[in-house]
This record gives structure tokens, sequence and C-alpha cells, in this order.
């Protein structure tokens, strides 16, 4: 095993990719759950469903990056009264008597519909952002199927589905499903007793070793037969035994990374691929071609400029061909590791349901949206529920209880709200560690540098570049201790003093650049707009807050006109 990157340069590949669970908080600072809230209603007095404006737009809250185009790509039109009709007809109810909008999701629109026989059932809509059109959505469909079915998994039972939007009278993709029973796990959590917390982990990791009773020959996205061009070849193994002609295939994958910032009118393949190599040089040339096709995202995850760090797209471009070289020798040799399995990685606790009277019985997983077929170390081990920040805690032993003497009663909270949660972390990994030890081996290998520079080869497009070339010079040092190392391998490349002096600084100036972005999150608190959003109720005094930042940055960095003009232009927010 190669040896880690050190904390400080770890530290910066955790914060340049937010989790699914930042991602998550980033828009619930209301109470958010699907089935808990509903903003937007019409009963059935009223059932020109069409007539509510707020129905088809994004209107949870504002963007302060790139305001007009983030609110375009969430908003869509389509025949919500024929969509209430589809879904009358499909459980068999004569109509739809009431339609309510849940809070808007970034990349979906959900409604609860009521039907006159006492039916509820949950309609989903795609954003225009959600990802490719028609292959968004069938995967989804037949992934939470397959979860049901092959997985022994808690998902929705769909109903109706469309991925066709030209062609349907509703004009959108949608799919029709059962509103899930229990409540969602943030209701629960924070007063859940630590053994109850613990049984849910339990339930969990036994859902986890199910996913990974099932392996399958290509890595892409699941999809029914039908749906996508057949593959030779194509299918599953359960528990050792191969199944070949079932109703589900693997065809092109919809992860998040194939789309998000620009990337789904790339022209490039999308498997589905037979070999771990295969798939790995994909993402390389992915990355490769939005680099040289697209016009860069503006980064709210690192401030860019003089003395921090430029992105650079030719060093975008030399960081990938190095990849590209090497990655056979940063593929782990554990096939545990790299099987093709299917995942759900945005476990956060509004997408976990459990039974209010029984809350360590999880009664549903919700949003199956973009899951997809990977090597397991592409995947997450930890649920994102556990709500841990910190760094990866080096052993299994509990951490011991803090000091509280001389603390404020606000300090003590605090200390002792992080030693529960590090604990309840810890707790789950040492289950993890005796029930489920494949995906342990996926939190060692996630500490090394090979998972590291895989990991940033990713995201090069976005950022990234500077901290892959730092971990590349330092690997010179461990090469042989890397998983696939042979001595007929020796390291291909050669730094001159000059070379290794600017990737330092490149990766420090990056480093700088993630660690003011923390001192401004920590200072500003809930106004910190993550993923650029922030709450109808925040914008003006966020807004405010960051204007205020940004002085103080230009006048604590800035030395000449220059320099202030330079970071005005990477400064991302409106």
């Amino acid at each position: 095993m190669c040896r880690p990157p050190s904390a400080r340069l770890w530290c910066y590949i955790q914060s340049i990719i937010p989790s699914p669970k930042q991602h998550h908080r980033s828009i619930s600072k209301a109470p958010t759950s699907l089935y808990d809230q509903h903003p937007a209603s019409m009963s059935s007095s009223q059932t020109d469903w069409n007539s509510n404006d707020e129905f088809f737009k994004f209107t949870r809250g504002r963007f302060i990056v790139d305001e007009a185009e983030n609110l375009r790509k969430r908003e869509i039109r389509f025949d919500l009264n024929r969509l209430a009709s589809v879904a009358a007809d499909s459980v068999g109810a004569t109509r739809c008597i009431s339609i309510k909008k849940y809070p808007d999701g970034m990349f979906n629109k959900a409604f609860l519909m009521s039907m006159d026989d006492g039916q509820e059932l949950i309609a989903k809509v795609p954003n225009p952002n959600a990802g490719v059109p028609h292959f968004t959505t069938a995967s989804e469909v037949a992934t939470m199927d397959f979860a049901r079915k092959v997985l022994d998994t808690p998902a929705p039972r769909v109903h109706s589905w469309n991925s066709q939007a030209e062609s349907h009278p509703v004009g959108a993709e949608f799919i029709i499903m059962d509103k899930v029973e229990g409540v969602p796990l943030s209701q629960v959590w924070g007063t859940m007793k630590l053994t109850q917390k613990l049984q849910v982990l339990l339930a969990m990791t036994r859902l986890q070793k199910q996913w990974l009773s099932v392996s399958f020959s290509h890595y892409g996205s699941l999809y029914y037969t039908g749906d996508v061009q057949p593959l030779a070849g194509n299918q599953y193994v359960k528990d050792g035994k191969a199944v070949r002609d079932s109703e589900f295939v693997i065809g092109p994958a919809t992860g998040r990374d194939w789309f998000d910032a620009g990337r789904s009118i790339l022209d490039v393949e999308k498997g589905p691929w037979a070999s771990i190599t295969q798939f790995l040089q994909a993402v390389g040339t992915r990355e490769m071609e939005a680099i040289q096709t697209l016009k860069p995202p503006k980064q709210i995850a690192l401030f860019c400029g003089p003395k921090l760090y430029r992105p650079d797209t030719e060093k975008k471009i030399t960081a990938l061909a190095w990849y590209r070289h090497i990655v056979d020798v940063l593929i782990p040799k554990n096939t545990a590791l790299t099987t093709p399995c299917l995942w759900h990685n945005d476990l956060h606790d509004d997408n976990v349901f459990v039974d209010p009277h029984n809350p360590e019985k999880i009664t549903g997983i919700i949003d199956w949206q973009s899951c997809h077929i990977s090597p397991l170390f592409n995947h997450n081990p930890d649920p994102a529920f556990l709500d841990w920040n910190g760094l990866e805690p080096e052993t299994l032993d509990l951490a011991p209880r803090p000091k509280l003497s001389g603390l404020s009663p606000e300090e003590r909270s605090a200390a002792l709200h992080e030693y529960t949660i590090q604990n309840v972390l810890i707790g789950w990994r040492k289950l993890m560690h005796a029930k489920n030890p494949d995906l342990y081996q996926l939190v060692e290998f996630r500490k090394t540098t090979a998972y590291g520079l895989i990991f940033l080869a990713h995201r090069m497009f976005e950022y990234g570049e500077a901290h892959f070339q730092s971990l590349l010079v330092d690997l010179k040092d461990t090469w042989v201790d890397l998983p696939a190392f042979t001595s007929d391998i020796p390291f291909p490349f050669e730094f001159s003093e000059a070379d290794v002096e600017r990737i330092k600084l490149d990766s420090d100036g990056a480093v700088a650049g993630t660690e003011l972005v923390a001192e401004v999150k920590e200072r500003i608190g809930d106004l910190w707009p993550d993923k650029g959003f922030v709450e109808h109720e925040r914008y003006d005094d966020c807004k405010a807050a960051l204007q205020e930042v940004k002085g103080q940055i230009l006048e604590q960095l800035a030395e000449t006109d220059e320099e202030k003009a330079e970071y005005e232009r990477y400064w991302p927010f409106e």
C-alpha cells in the first residue's frame, strides 16, 4: 500500500469536492423532507394545475452564482393536468383531487398527488440539468426495480413512467411511484438513543452487504431490456450465480460526473465498459474533452488569483496525460475493490426512511437517480447522515471523552456533539470491519495516493491539477509500493528541481485557496452559499457578507491594480 498523502493535502482533496451530505445540507436550512412539506398546492376545487406557475419554476431559494442560468436549467414546462390523469389511471383511481409540490431539489421536481379513493402517489419530473434525456429516467426506474427485486432493498414501486418527453402528451419525462412508508431519518436521528442509532447502522450494513452480493459484467448504468442497445455478454452475478437472460441490462453511465458542469453535451463514450482500464481511460478522455471544449465553471470550492492558485488549462491537460500513462499501475490488485457494483451514494437523512414507532427499521430508500455501476472504490462507503466532517480516523479506537473544564456552555455543547458524531462514525466503521470486510478495504484504499490520483482525475475539468501534480511528484519515492507495481515498470517521469518547485508553489497556492474558503465559511456560517444556493430570506444578508469578505480579500492580498482586477475576475459570486 502506498503512503497516504499528508493531512494538509488530503484535507484539500476532501474540500474541493463536496460530499453528498454537504450538497444536501446546502439546500436544507428549513425542513425539507420530500414527504413532509407542501409549500405549493391546489385542491380539487381548482383543477387547472397548469395555472400555478410555482409548480414549474425553481422557487426554493436563489443563486448567488450565475443566477439566471441556474434558474433556467431548473425550470421545466409540461402538462401537469395530463400528468395527474396519468397518475390516477396508473392506480385505478377516477381522478386526482390534490397536488402538492415538495421543496425544489437541485435536479428534479416532486409532487404529492392525492387520488379520490385516498391513494397517495409521488410524481417526479427531472429538470433540464438532471442528466441526458431518456437515459437518466430509464435508468432510475430500472435501478429502483432492480433494488427491490434483486438487492432486497426497500425502494419505491413505480406505477407509470416516461423517458421520451417529445412523444408523450405530458411533454416531459416523469416517474409515478408509491409514497414510501415511514418518516425521513432526519426527523428522528437527533433524538434517537445511541443503541437505536447502532441498530440503524446495523440495518444499513446488511443492506450494503446485499449490494455487494451482486456484481456485473460491465461498468455503466442499469436499464430494462429494450431501453438501450443490447450488449453481448451482458449479465449480473448474484451470490456466485450468473444471470444472463433477465429483464435488466447494462448501458451508458448516468453518474453525475458524466453530466455536471456542461459535460452532458460532450461527444464521448459513456459506456458500458468491460474492463476497469477501459472505464478509467474513458474518464480521462471525458475530462480532456471537457477541458478543451467547455467554458470552465466558476470556482467556489477554492478562491483563485495572485498568491493563491490560477487554474491553468495546459497544466490540466498535462496532468491528465500523466494520469492516462500510469492509470494501470494505480488500480488496486484487490478484485473486491474493482468489481463492478451498483451503489446508492447519496444516503443523507432525507433519503433514508424509518418506521416512526420502531426507528431502527429502515422502511425505504429514495432518490436512485444517477446511481450507477462502478468499481467499488468509486463509491462512498459511509452514509452521509453520519455527518462527519473531520479527518479520517486513524484507528477504530473510540475517541476519548473531551475535557470540558474551563469551557463555556456553547463550547462544551460543541465538544460533546463532535465527540458523539465521531464515535458514531467509528461504531459504523467497526460494524463494517466485522460484518462487511470488503467494504472496509475501500476505507483503507481511500487513504492512499493511488486513490487520490484517480479521484482528482475524475474532476480535472473543474479543479485538481495542482494537487494531482504534487501527489505525482511525491509518488516517485513510493512507486514500488503501488498496488499494481511490477519491477518491469520504472517511474516514468523526470522532474527537474524547477519543476518540483513550481508544482509545490501551485499546490501550496491551491491549498491556501481552499483554506481561505474554509475561513470565510466559518466566519459567515449559515450565510455561506454552498453550491451557490441560498434561501430567499438569507439572500440579501449573504450578498452583503460576501461583498464585505471580497473587500477584505482585495485589501489584504491585492498589491497592485492589476492584481485587484485579477481577483475581481476570479471572484465567483454575483
